[in-house]
């Protein structure tokens, strides 16, 4: 889904002044790829943003997208977005909020709730480090997905054989 006109400038403009005064040029080619992943909250993956951004610069390379888009994440400018294995997606909201993947067509959508913010591991758990937060991963089919007809099954867990629950928390650094 397309982000609010405003939403979308307020991000560009915060990113270019974060690339700038991190020393990075603002190049017409950064600043499409800025304003293609800023436009957003699809979650796209950089061949996505690649063919978003050569539909306006038709001489974009490849590796010029995943050198911005890393050097973004490097950054903690924007979120990358994934599970092991899979393509990395990026995400240019960087506010607290958790996610929900499609296991059919990879879909990913924000999840926002203050409820889940408060989630950690348990007392006895040990960490092997500093928790700075929490990030909550929830999977299942989206409603895309869902065979017709059928009502979305509500905190469904996954079957023994496959993990230990219906999400994954993890720590993401800054």
């Amino acid at each position: 889904m397309p982000v609010p006109p405003v939403e979308t400038a307020r991000r560009v403009e915060h990113l270019s002044s974060a690339l700038r005064a991190g020393g990075l040029r603002l190049t017409h080619q950064r600043l499409e790829v800025l304003r293609e992943i800023c436009g957003t909250d699809e979650h796209p993956d950089v061949e996505t943003v690649y063919r978003g951004v050569r539909e306006r610069v038709p001489t974009i390379s490849l590796d010029t997208v995943y050198r911005t888009l890393g050097a973004l994440a490097g950054r903690g400018l924007i979120l990358r977005v994934g599970a092991a294995g899979e393509p990395a997606r990026y995400d240019a909201n960087t506010s607290r909020h958790h996610h929900f993947v499609c296991t059919r067509c990879g879909a990913v959508r924000d999840v926002e709730g203050t409820g889940l913010d408060v989630w950690g591991p348990a007392e006895r758990v040990p960490v092997p480090g500093t928790l700075e937060w929490v990030e909550v991963q929830f999977k299942g089919l989206c409603a895309r997905c869902q065979p017709a007809g059928a009502a979305p099954v509500q905190g469904r867990r996954r079957s023994p054989n496959r993990g230990s629950g219906p999400s994954r928390q993890k720590e993401r650094r800054r």
